[in-house]
């Protein structure tokens, strides 16, 4: 799936047209800075306990990839802990630190928080994998959408980054991942638990507050297709939380030629300022 982000980084329908069963045509030329680049596919996948069985393209690879990128002008990088169970974050923290101080300086990297990884025998997966697939597919998986999880998510990226920050933290994927779904048996409301005191929400908040990140986001897909998509999350998330929480939000699929499934999420995100990243 492709996974390059054409970021809309201004409310992209008109006032008038906000409640009207489409969008107004408001078309614009992408600048490469408008791009995300998705970092999913330089690392190898995190296999049952992430996002599938990948090969690893190697770290000569995801530098090669992300310094073309930044030559043509993209400078917002896009990455998760569930990419990879946590391989993407440490490509592309490697190839971070490849380039010069100049290179860097205006560069944007965007995480994501809801799961969390520790290795087989408890410790944070944090270190290297050292392109041990089998070590690295052994990693184990909680999820965890409370503020206290976006703090321990956010200090687990920063280290397998190796950043000092990130500019955005985003929710990832409540209600619709692998670990919880709703008919489970044992199913929970994370999107509640996320807006809840004490939630996810509040913890990014405050992050943000404090200066750790500069933006709140959601990571999300936007479509019903089977195991892909609550647009009804998303917009539960959008009016439940406070206003102005959300700077933007990425949502994969749910508007493309197979898919318009996201119509309504769309229109609701830029009644609320919401920017959004399309994906997919």
């Amino acid at each position: 799936r492709q996974r390059a982000r054409a970021a809309a980084r201004q409310p992209f329908v008109h006032a008038h047209m906000a409640d009207a069963p489409f969008l107004s045509p408001h078309p614009r030329a992408l600048a490469p800075s408008d791009i995300v680049l998705g970092a999913i596919w330089i690392a190898p996948g995190g296999g049952e306990q992430g996002d599938g069985a990948r090969g690893d393209p190697g770290q000569d690879n995801a530098t090669a990839t992300v310094s073309a990128a930044i030559a043509h002008g993209v400078r917002e990088f896009d990455t998760a802990p569930w990419y990879g169970a946590g391989a993407s974050e440490e490509r592309l923290g490697g190839a971070i630190a490849a380039l010069s101080e100049e290179q860097r300086q205006p560069l944007q990297v965007g995480t994501k928080a809801g799961r969390l990884y520790t290795e087989a025998d408890g410790r944070e997966a944090t270190g290297p994998f050292g392109g041990d697939l089998h070590a690295l597919r052994t990693r184990v998986c909680t999820n965890d959408y409370s503020a206290a999880g976006a703090r321990r998510s956010l200090a687990a990226s920063l280290a397998r980054l190796g950043v000092p920050r990130v500019h955005t933290l985003r929710i990832h994927d409540p209600n619709d991942n692998s670990n919880n779904r709703r008919g489970d048996p044992h199913f929970a409301d994370e999107v509640a638990e996320a807006l809840g005191e004490g939630g996810m929400v509040d913890g990014l908040r405050a992050m943000r507050d404090e200066g750790a990140i500069s933006q709140v986001g959601l990571g999300m897909n936007c479509n019903r297709m089977p195991h892909q998509g609550v647009p009804e999350e998303i917009e539960r998330l959008v009016k439940g939380a406070p206003q102005g929480t959300f700077d933007s939000a990425l949502l994969a699929g749910g508007w493309n030629l197979l898919s318009q499934d996201g119509l309504a999420t769309l229109q609701l995100c830029a009644r609320c300022g919401v920017a959004v990243h399309v994906a997919g």
